[in-house]
């Protein structure tokens, strides 16, 4: 099972705990409720009330769900609609396109039981306000106690959730009582779960329809860089381009367990946990300390070491050689390419990181693409292999094509629509300068390698850091 829906799972049961001691005092009042109408031979609204204890049940485990079950955090909000569903689009993942859905599901119950609780609500306009005004309840109280953000998008879903259970509880009401003139009320009742159900096909289908995948960290929103001074260290081309897509080919779940059954073959360990979830599994020993994270999607891995099979290097880690590296890598079955640039990088206090960086990529064949790091920590005179991250990937070549130049990426940048745009925009910094601009490759949603521009940027102050702008046109 998908380890997000196990915990989706686990918070309904927590829920549940809570609703059911709710539920037990209410069935304790209907009992009295009962015994009085009955005293005066009046007949019992059984109907009513059941809907009434599954509206209240659903409103407890709702409340739990939404505001009782985390701890206060930061005050969030997001006034961007169908910025979710666009972030579901680009990952494209069961756990994010459940996060939508799941909020649609959530108010089902609501729209389809409060037609049957009273004729009141048999008018859609009061149904929407009821969706609304209960959805916006939530987001605020959210707000006020930190417990979640405050969600345009949550608020968009939620009523659409209760509007499709309305239009399903009328469906029913008027397919029951077959007054004249249901056929018609019938259509007019099944637009809105038809619209739903033709956008969540139009987007699925038109995904699976797609050659290539999406890539999952592209921009969903266009940011506001108006404040940012850029200037460039270089004179970008402007002359008509082309680039080929690669092919690395997603892993699914029997080759992924066999693979860690292989990896932990070779190394000589077990792997005693799995936890799954959207595109990456992980193999775990709590015992040892060995840690293996397997991504679906192209195949790369990184392997945290247990503290006693870590090899150790006699030298401090800004001495390890290159050699040394690749003579343990070659005992545990990891291949580095031959030609592979080899480099050394402070990585915090006592941390180097050991890298072996492969970027040629000839267009007519397979070829190996990406780093391979590792993790050296060092500690009186001495260095530890503590971890290695794993982002060499085989590409094949699929399809050559056009892209932007890179002086349209440059205006890309500027325009707030690189993958980094909002961070910058939120980031305080008022000038930046753009030191290169190189073409890679980043993996998509289907297993392919797309072309990115990657650009090296240098604030007044701070390291250099990168930011990327998709080069497809």
């Amino acid at each position: 099972m998908h380890d997000f829906i196990g915990y989706i799972l686990s918070l309904f049961q927590r829920g549940l705990h809570l609703a059911v001691p709710v539920l037990l005092l209410c069935g304790a009042i209907v009992a009295v409720c009962w015994f009085l109408f009955r005293r005066q031979n009046r007949p019992f609204p059984w109907g009513r009330v059941l809907v009434l204890l599954l509206l209240i049940g659903w409103l407890v485990l709702t409340v739990f769900l939404t505001l009782l079950r985390g701890e206060p955090g930061h005050r969030q909000w997001n006034l961007h609609l169908f910025l979710a569903w666009r972030e579901a689009w680009n990952q494209f993942t069961l756990q994010v396109w459940l996060n939508v859905l799941l909020n649609i599901a959530l108010f089902l119950p609501l729209g389809f039981l409060l037609p049957l609780l009273t004729r009141w609500f048999r008018s859609w306009p009061r149904m929407l306000l009821a969706g609304l005004g209960v959805s916006l309840l939530i987001e605020l109280g959210q707000f006020a106690t930190a417990r979640g953000m405050l969600d345009v998008d949550d608020l968009f879903t939620n009523t659409l959730g209760a509007m499709v259970g309305w239009s399903i509880s009328m469906l029913i009401l008027t397919l029951t009582k077959r007054s004249p003139g249901w056929k018609r009320r019938c259509g007019a009742l099944l637009p809105i779960p038809a619209a739903l159900l033709f956008a969540l096909a139009l987007i699925f289908g038109g995904y699976a329809l797609k050659p290539y995948g999406n890539l999952p960290d592209a921009p969903v929103i266009t940011a506001n860089l108006d404040g940012i001074q850029w200037e460039l260290a270089f004179t970008p081309e402007d002359a008509p381009a082309t680039a080929p897509i690669y092919r690395a080919g997603r892993l699914d779940r029997s080759a992924s367990e066999a693979f860690a059954a292989a990896f932990a073959q070779k190394l000589r360990i077990t792997f005693e946990d799995t936890y799954y979830y959207d595109d990456i599994i992980i193999f775990a020993n709590h015992t040892s300390g060995d840690f293996l994270n397997l991504y679906q999607r192209d195949g790369t891995w990184e392997y945290r070491i247990d503290r006693e099979k870590r090899p150790v290097f006699d030298v401090p880690a800004s001495q390890v050689s290159p050699d040394a590296l690749l003579s343990i890598l070659d005992v545990w079955g990891i291949s580095v390419p031959e030609g592979a640039a080899f480099a050394l990088e402070p990585s915090g206090e006592a941390y180097v990181q050991a890298s072996f960086t492969s970027r040629l990529i000839p267009a007519d064949g397979p070829s190996v693409y990406g780093t391979l790091t590792c993790l050296l920590q060092e500690q009186d005179g001495a260095s530890t292999l503590t971890s290695i991250e794993n982002q060499l990937v085989s590409l094949t070549p699929c399809e050559e094509r056009p892209i932007l130049t890179p002086a349209q990426a440059v205006e890309q940048l500027y325009g707030g629509r690189s993958f980094a745009g909002t961070v910058l925009e939120h980031s305080g910094l008022t000038q930046i300068q753009v030191l290169s601009c190189t073409l890679e490759w980043i993996a998509d949603t289907k297993g392919f390698y797309q072309p990115v521009y990657c650009f090296l940027l240098q604030a007044p102050e701070g390291e250099p850091f990168t930011d990327y702008v998709a080069a497809l046109n």
